[in-house]
C-alpha cells in the first residue's frame, strides 16, 4: 500500500511541475524598447518637421487626446485645439526649428518616460532658448503619442 501511495504522490508531483513549466512558456513576449525607442524617435521627427514647417496642427498631432502641455511661467494647457493655438503664437514668435536630444527612456508598453535636452532657433538660425525636458508617451491609434510633455530653459530668466 505505501508503495502505491508513493507511486501516486510521485506522479502527482510530476504533473504538478509539467503543468507549471508549460505555464512559463505561454507568457507574454518581453517588451521590445528597441522599437518603441523607433517610435519616440519618429514621433519626435514629426514634431521637429512640423516646428520647421510652422504647421501648429501637426504639432498638436504628436499628443494625445488627453494630453497635456505643461511649460514653464504659463498654466497648463489641454486639448488639441488649445495646443494649436498655444503653437500658433510659438510659431508668431519667430520659432522655425527645435532640436530634440534624448538622453535617457524608461517605461514599458503601456507608458515611456523620455528624458532630453532641447533648442529652439529663430528663422535666422538665432538660438532662442535651450533647456531640458521630460514627456511621457502612450500609445494612441497603436502610435507612441506624447501624453504630458513638461520642460524648462537652461537660460537665465529675463530681467525687467
Amino acid at each position: 500500500m505505501k508503495k502505491v501511495c508513493l507511486f501516486t504522490t510521485a506522479v502527482l508531483l510530476t504533473l504538478t511541475l509539467l503543468t507549471s513549466c508549460s505555464n512559463v512558456e505561454k507568457s507574454q513576449p518581453a517588451f521590445d524598447m528597441a522599437a518603441a525607442r523607433k517610435g519616440i524617435d519618429s514621433g519626435n521627427q514629426k514634431f521637429s518637421a512640423a516646428v520647421a514647417n510652422g504647421d501648429s496642427t501637426g504639432m498638436a498631432d504628436c499628443y494625445t487626446t488627453d494630453a497635456k502641455f505643461m511649460a514653464a511661467n504659463g498654466p497648463v494647457i489641454s486639448g488639441k485645439k488649445n495646443m494649436e493655438a498655444a503653437f500658433g503664437g510659438m510659431m508668431h514668435s519667430g520659432i522655425a526649428k527645435i532640436d530634440l536630444v534624448t538622453t535617457g527612456l524608461w517605461g514599458n508598453e503601456d507608458l515611456l518616460s523620455e528624458e532630453g535636452t532641447y533648442a529652439l532657433a529663430t528663422k535666422d538660425g538665432k538660438q532662442a532658448d535651450k533647456g531640458k525636458y521630460i514627456v511621457l508617451w502612450k500609445k494612441e491609434d497603436g502610435k507612441w503619442k506624447i501624453f504630458r510633455d513638461c520642460f524648462n530653459s537652461d537660460m537665465p530668466m529675463p530681467v525687467k
